[in-house]
């Protein structure tokens, strides 16, 4: 019988395949990056059939790295990114146009325009950008009337392939930050706003169940024919990893992006205008909610770092060298490359460093830039403490590559007063989305969370209180200006 949990975690810079067993052991697991291009100033795009291509690639590799076929695996979950655009053809699959990614801004003026036009959405989302997807290819509209064509997120687009097109679905995570479903009653996509922009309903994906039985992968893929049995959007899975669905439970994740989520139970709430609603799983006709504050440019400021300015090797050399010294010397860094998210909302910020001085060293860059990934989700955690019903946790579990920098973590403990707990899988998206995959086979019960949420590190506060708030207020002086 197979055993074997399976997950495909697609992110924004890299896709990862986890082969995880029923008691929560990972036994292999496989990563390769997504290239990303920027053809102009707030653009993002990605290769749909590159990604495809990838994502097969990492779930063969992990496979054989746990000498095991797809004959041994029971069942696979599927986590993405949430917000990215992709158009395909429904006869084979192939994508008629770029991805445009979630952090691609050219839906800005369009976002202003729905607004005044009465629909509530973000200038990220896929009903900012997707009519600008369809009339960037030649005759879209049309193929679009007759039924050739399908639209999704990036989590849709996947398991159309990975189903050899016998799956049009999408989660109610990433349902709902495409800016199309229907309010107030939350039924599904909005007619009103498919309407508006001349789309047809028929373009769009059914919203399931976070697990349960969704369909089959082609045999010619892998070998043999295997249930998908979730899809869940990559912080919600993270949720899962950490066992924190319940209301008021809180989780960080500091990848791509930077992301304070917290579960509202069934209970919509919203804290603050940068910081909206949230759906979080659904279960069939059930939906719990959450809410989320995201600083934009997280892993993927470290990456700039590193990668752009060639001040370091990579990530690990980069939190090596802030260890290596006490302080930033006066040096501050907002980390915004593509805007300046929760609690602020502007989105149009650009990144900053400030403070240089003859004596100040990449050691004290890298430091601050640290400094500033904590500081601005410190932010975000006190406008969710601000709103009644969302206390101030008495720790705070966390996860994602960069989870691995110790000093990050640690200036975090100190900016919250808060211990700091790190997940033992860092990259707990795809260890939820394996966990997702369990709960829709039935090889795991919800009471089962529990021992699935397991830690390596805790770094508690080590600065008084009044010491943490001077510095944030230096900080925040020179970085909000």
């Amino acid at each position: 019988m197979p055993e074997l949990l399976l997950a495909l975690d697609c992110g924004t810079t890299g896709a990862r395949a986890l082969l995880v067993d029923a008691d929560g052991t990972v036994l292999a697991s496989a990563k390769q990056p997504i290239p990303s291009a920027f053809p102009a100033p707030g653009r993002v795009e990605q290769d749909g059939e590159q990604v495809w291509s990838i994502c097969q690639t990492v779930i063969a590799q992990a496979l054989d790295r746990a000498g095991r076929s797809m004959w041994d695996v029971a069942a696979i979950g599927v986590t993405t990114q949430r917000s990215s655009t992709v158009l395909w053809e429904r006869a084979t699959g192939f994508p008629v146009a770029p991805i445009l990614v979630w952090s691609d801004l050219r839906g800005m003026d369009r976002y202003k325009q729905l607004r005044a036009a009465g629909f509530t959405l973000w200038p990220q989302v896929p009903a900012a950008k997707l009519e600008a997807a369809l009339d960037q290819v030649p005759d879209c509209r049309a193929r679009m009337a007759r039924g050739d064509l399908c639209w999704g997120t990036l989590d849709s687009y996947l398991i159309f392939r990975l189903t050899g097109g016998g799956a049009h679905v999408t989660d109610i995570g990433s349902a709902w930050l495409s800016g199309y479903i229907g309010y107030p009653d939350h039924a599904g996509w909005n007619p009103a706003l498919i309407a508006h922009q001349g789309l047809e309903a028929g373009l769009f994906p059914a919203i399931a169940d976070s697990w349960g039985p969704i369909g089959q992968t082609d045999p010619s893929l892998f070998g043999a024919s295997v249930p998908v049995t979730a899809v869940i959007a990559d912080q919600q899975a993270g949720m899962l990893a950490h066992g924190r669905l319940s209301a008021g439970a809180w989780k960080a994740t500091y990848g791509t992006s930077g992301v304070l989520m917290v579960s509202t139970g069934a209970t919509p709430v919203s804290p603050h205008r940068t910081i909206p609603i949230q759906a979080m799983t659904k279960a069939r006709e059930d939906i719990s909610w959450c809410v989320e504050g995201m600083v934009i440019s997280c892993g993927a400021f470290l990456t700039w770092l590193c990668q752009e300015m060639g001040m370091f090797a990579d990530a690990a050399a980069l939190s090596d060298a802030a260890a290596s010294v006490p302080d930033t010397r006066g040096v501050v860094v907002r980390p915004s490359l593509q805007g300046l998210g929760a609690p602020h909302g502007r989105f149009h910020e650009r990144a900053l460093i400030s403070g240089l001085d003859a004596g100040a060293g990449r050691a004290h860059v890298a430091r601050a830039a640290l400094q500033g990934l904590g500081f601005r989700m410190m932010e975000i955690a006190r406008a969710v403490a601000a709103t009644p019903g969302l206390v101030t946790p008495d720790h705070l579990p966390v996860d994602g590559g960069v989870s691995a920098s110790a000093p990050l973590l640690q200036m975090q403990a100190d900016a919250l007063g808060l211990p700091v707990r790190r997940h033992i899988v860092k990259e707990a998206t795809a260890y939820g989305a394996a966990i997702a995959a369990g709960l829709g086979a039935g090889v795991i019960t919800t009471a089962d969370l529990p021992r699935f949420a397991r830690y390596d590190a805790e770094f508690t506060p080590c600065i008084g209180r009044d010491e943490a708030e001077a510095t944030y207020q230096a900080w925040a002086k020179v970085a909000l200006a």
